[in-house]
């Protein structure tokens, strides 16, 4: 019997090491930089990494480990990029104060990704050390998985205590995407590349909470075109405001009520807003055109958002002289379709984490997420899918990006305990 431990000081470094790595959109090469890194600091122990394509010049990262034998697959994923840095303050020079560690991408997600690669690192040497110790030994002979229990005492970092496991089987990968905060094509190209898994962690701030379920997302432009005139004689015309003003109507006082008596548990109610609408250039021209950006909340199971919204514009606009009409879902969501999700929490992950966060004296009871994560796409292309992570989405984005330090040495941990149980370990 042995044990797996990682390191705090390890974690914590590689947090910050990351966020003071720039991968926004407003960085030549965006996540470029932060991949090499990883891929270099994977490789220097002893796991075996790789760029994998994705975009120009912005590849995935993806590190691996084979286990003992033939196994299940465990996927650990976090997107590499982060918003720019706003109105925050020296976003990209980390700083901890009282136990918090401060800096762009802190929450939304790089203390996640630091906590998943060092799982893996400290794996590697775990494998590395029960070779070398064992005569004839190598990948092939019986390893070990445990997790690591931390106790915090007065704020501080305890010594970490590990548990004893038996042998495992399987893979685990981690899986570093780009992209995730400007269309998702990182996660699209991950699927693409043939990467498959069983299961998959992905890392979005949870509080360390087992979210099991999230909201999808459909973005959708309706378009009006209609007849200029005078604004003396508007008769002459045919106005894309007007009708454009009728469609907010109806969306908001049809659609909406509608779809509120749709409900999935932990997400409430299917959602519909208008966040932008345009039309018009002079208030004496009868106004040619008119846009409205309609965000489309959806409930797992549900396909016909776009579907409902072409059917309301159609019974408005439809037979009328003069205005002609497009409804389009937006690329923002629809070149990487922005689905829900809804894991079960029967199913054999959603269990895995319900236990992990017991064992670690977290709350177990799962929880649903208003925000939308790659978790959907992995989960609709076969992976099981949670999601979990240190920090408050509250906190992501803003001037406030932190996570306390405390829960990341926790999220690792957690990530520790969840291969574990579904990599074939026992307590």
């Amino acid at each position: 019997m042995t044990h797996i431990t990682v390191a705090p000081d390890e974690v914590v470094r590689l947090a910050s090491d990351l966020i003071a790595i720039e991968s926004h959109k407003d960085t030549p090469g965006r996540e470029a930089v932060i991949g090499r890194f990883l891929v270099d600091w994977f490789r220097e122990r002893g796991v075996g990494a790789d760029l994998s394509p994705a975009l120009d010049g912005r590849p995935n990262v993806v590190a691996r480990l084979e286990l003992a034998e033939a196994g299940p697959t465990l996927l650990l994923n976090g997107h590499l990029d982060t918003v720019p840095a706003g109105d925050m303050k020296d976003a990209f020079a980390p700083r901890i104060e009282n136990g918090v560690l401060w800096g762009r991408g802190a929450c939304d997600m790089k203390a996640a990704v630091a906590a998943m690669a060092c799982v893996l690192a400290a794996t590697a040497r775990e494998l590395r050390d029960r070779s070398s110790a064992t005569p004839g030994g190598g990948p092939a002979m019986a390893c070990v998985l445990a997790a690591t229990a931390r106790q915090l005492r007065d704020g501080s970092l305890a010594t970490a205590r590990a548990r004893e496991t038996g042998p495992v089987a399987g893979t685990l990968i981690f899986g570093g995407t780009v992209d995730e905060e400007t269309g998702s094509l990182g996660v699209k190209r991950l699927i693409e590349s043939g990467l498959r898994a069983d299961y998959a962690v992905v890392g979005e701030p949870t509080c360390l909470r087992a979210a099991i379920a999230h909201k999808g997302a459909c973005f959708i432009r309706i378009t009006l075109v209609g007849r200029g005139a005078h604004g003396s004689c508007p008769e002459k015309g045919v106005s894309a405001a007007s009708y454009g003003a009728r469609i907010l109507a109806a969306l908001e006082d049809e659609l909406r009520p509608r779809i509120a008596k749709r409900t999935y548990p932990l997400l409430g109610a299917s959602t519909v807003s208008v966040g932008r609408i345009c039309g018009g250039t002079e208030p004496n021209i009868v106004a040619e055109r008119c846009e409205l950006d309609v965000d489309r909340r959806t409930m797992p199971g549900e396909t016909a958002a776009l579907a409902e919204v072409r059917e309301l514009v159609g019974r408005i606009c439809d037979g009328v002289d003069g205005l002609a009409y497009d409804v389009v879902e937006m690329d923002r969501t629809s070149i990487v379709p922005h689905v829900a999700l809804g894991t079960p929490p029967d199913s054999k992950l959603a269990q895995a984490c319900a236990g992990a966060c017991r064992e670690a004296g977290l709350p177990a009871e799962p929880v649903g997420v208003t925000y939308w994560t790659d978790g959907a796409h992995l989960a609709a292309n076969g992976i099981e899918t949670v999601i979990l992570g240190p920090g408050d989405i509250a906190n992501a984005h803003g001037p406030n990006d932190h996570v306390a330090v405390a829960d990341i040495i926790r999220a690792a941990d957690l990530y520790l305990r969840i291969a574990q149980t579904l990599l074939g370990g026992s307590a």
